[in-house]
């Protein structure tokens, strides 16, 4: 199939005004098919396929491919393409998509991600208590939770133990073995709320209840401390699980003697190599990869981080895998936030941060334009939630549920956000989803309109978006689907063009065959040379009459170079396979013929339509050129700066 042509990418480049006397970039630069195209139209659209492409395309060429483009789009609209429902609807959806850059309160992402640097520079140590909250709660449902939390939160800030507090409380079946207890973490490793939470509170402090979409948390922090990446050697003595009393005495004793020579100057390295059973480095001296938070088991964590001079070794530390000793070799710090930013960035469109930006936009858009909800509204329609006849009722309603830059938004529109046929399973987070849904269109609507009313780039792109797909589909009917559907037409092009389809080396068409004896073998052999059944046709007389539970013959039809199949290149060519694939099958046989040249349009029917959808292409282009005629304004082009200076 052709490649879609370059100015369909949808990827948005600004580029400052050329004037030139007059001329600005409003000024007509050619009219077609009635249609005028402003010179900042024809602008954007060169300079950004211009700037993609390897080798650029003169102007004057370009010019002719961008008033075919339009001519394209012109006999489009003309079919009425873009009347379609499917296209409106299309169309729609990407207008919201393209918006969405144009929304984001550049500041306050700027601002989160500053805040994210901050938190990379610091660990924090905590626990938690989950109190869980169904998605499907009421607000009152929610309201006793977070009573429940508030409650347990009093009972640990008057001294009762916060481990066993988790134990008890807590939602998190994790917390009934480690208390809990979280470890230290830094920024990233938690869902927003939860970090933010746990940041914000001092080191000994309990948090007020923070929502996640887990439900109500409590954090205890316990500690705090510098983060770093560590780069660590360690000697390791194995300890079995089921180790004797008697064996984990000794194996703490040899660890404890091994210490001892470390710390009395010993060369840490040659003890690793010559005591160490974590044989995966203790050739290199027990050197492990640089390990940063979370990257190792608790225990074995906890005694490596607790080492702070280069060269310090800690005493021996049990794990589940048996006795550690640890020496620190090198320390990493975070890099400064301009060369983090980046990674920053790229981390926040991943969690909740990547929200944040648009969030603040909207927020600040809907006081900008006096947005107000009409509670008697959002109250009387979650009350009738669970009552299906009174919500379909109620969803009728011509009365406002909110108000937008002076004018109200109906409760009956927010039907078309429900499905009408599944009331009865509505619930109250089901609804409220509905409500930001229409909320949110209505937003996304009305920026559309203002930035196409203000801002040139995106009108610009909306309207290479909008003609892009009109040119997607108006070339697949004119081009591109009718060329694969014209069988007629690709054999009559074949037979025309016979003669610039050739092969540098032969190929083998036909059947290869392989069973597990000559008489199935030379059966099936004779009954594909009398037949002229579909493929799918006769694999189906095969599979039936030979193969039931136990496969007895396989065959399989195709075109063939030397190296594609290791039966074709033995009986065909009578050369070695490169195709190292086995035969399960002992007996082989073929049933076609060696070929040097292509006999029919189906031995190179993917080259066949690809010229042929170039002929049906030029065709179409002539005829259009005919039915919609330019006017090119040249003094307005000539102020069109190439993209070469």
């Amino acid at each position: 199939m052709m490649k879609i042509p370059h100015i369909l990418c949808a990827a948005a480049f600004c580029f400052p005004a050329v004037l030139h006397a007059q001329i600005t970039s409003d000024s007509e630069i050619m009219k077609i098919a009635g249609k005028s195209i402003s010179k900042g139209e024809f602008e954007y659209t060169y300079h950004k396929n211009i700037q993609q492409q390897s080798e650029k395309t003169p102007l004057d060429e370009y010019v002719t491919l961008f008033e075919n483009y339009k001519r394209k789009v012109a006999e489009a609209e003309a079919q009425g393409i873009d009347t379609t429902q499917q296209f409106k609807t299309e169309y729609e959806g990407y207008r919201r998509q393209l918006v969405k850059p144009y929304m984001v309160d550049k500041t306050a992402e700027e601002t989160l991600a500053k805040e994210a640097y901050q938190r990379l520079l610091e660990e924090v140590e905590a626990s938690h208590i989950l109190f869980r909250v169904s998605p499907t709660a009421t607000w009152e449902e929610k309201r006793k939770v977070y009573q429940k939390a508030l409650d347990v939160r009093k009972r640990a800030l008057s001294g009762e133990d916060f481990a066993a507090l988790a134990r008890q409380y807590s939602e998190d079946p994790s917390a009934r073995t480690n208390n809990g207890y979280l470890g230290y973490f830094g920024a990233f490793y938690m869902v927003y709320p939860f970090e933010k939470a746990a940041y914000e509170t001092s080191v000994g402090e309990v948090s007020m209840p923070v929502e996640s979409q887990f439900g109500y948390h409590l954090i205890k922090v316990t500690g705090r401390r510098p983060t770093r990446a560590l780069l660590l050697a360690h000697i390791m003595l194995k300890v079995p699980q089921n180790a004797s009393e008697k064996i984990q005495k000794e194996r703490e004793k040899e660890a404890w003697a091994i210490y001892e020579k470390a710390r009395q100057g010993e060369d840490f390295a040659a003890l690793a190599k010559q005591y160490s059973e974590d044989y995966s480095c203790s050739e290199q001296g027990g050197r492990l990869p640089w390990l940063s938070t979370g990257q190792i088991i608790p225990s074995f964590e906890k005694a490596a981080f607790a080492l702070n001079e280069i060269g310090e070794i800690s005493e021996p530390v049990r794990t589940e895998f048996g006795w550690h000793i640890i020496k620190l070799l090198d320390v990493k710090t975070p890099d400064s936030y301009e060369k983090m930013h980046d990674l920053i960035v790229r981390r926040m469109a991943r969690d909740e941060r990547a929200d944040a930006g648009q969030k603040m936009y909207i927020e600040n858009l809907k006081k900008e334009k006096d947005f107000a909800w009409n509670d008697t509204v959002i109250i009387r329609l979650e009350k009738a939630v669970a009552d299906t006849a009174a919500l379909k009722s109620l969803l009728q309603m011509e009365q406002p549920l909110f108000s937008f830059d002076g004018k109200p938004y109906l409760v009956s529109k927010l039907a078309s956000y429900i499905d009408a046929d599944n009331t009865s399973a509505m619930s109250i987070s089901a609804l409220r989803t509905a409500v930001d849904e229409y909320v949110n269109d209505v937003l996304v609507a009305y920026q559309v309109d203002e930035l196409s009313r203000t801002n040139a780039d995106f009108r610009y792109l909306l309207q290479e978006c909008h003609d892009g797909m009109l040119l997607f589909e108006v070339s697949n009917r004119e081009v591109w689907n009718k060329a694969m559907e014209d069988e007629k037409g690709l054999q009559k092009y074949f037979r025309k063009n016979k003669k610039k389809y050739t092969w540098d080396t032969p190929r083998y068409k036909g059947y290869v065959i392989t069973g597990d004896n000559a008489e199935t073998v030379a059966a099936v052999k004779s009954f594909v040379t009398d037949t002229d059944l579909p493929f799918d046709s006769v694999m189906a007389r095969i599979n039936k009459q030979y193969n039931d539970s136990v496969t007895h013959v396989k065959i399989e039809k195709g075109l063939y170079q030397k190296g594609m199949n290791a039966v074709v290149d033995r009986l065909a060519f009578g050369v070695e396979s490169a195709d190292t694939t086995t035969t399960v099958l002992p007996v082989e046989d073929l049933c076609g013929k060696v070929i040097t040249r292509p006999e029919m349009y189906e031995d190179v029917k993917g080259l066949v339509i690809s010229d042929y959808q170039n002929y049906l292409e030029e065709k179409w282009v002539r005829k259009l050129r005919k039915k919609y005629p330019v006017t090119l304004r040249k003094d307005v082009l000539a102020t069109v700066k190439p993209i070469s200076e």
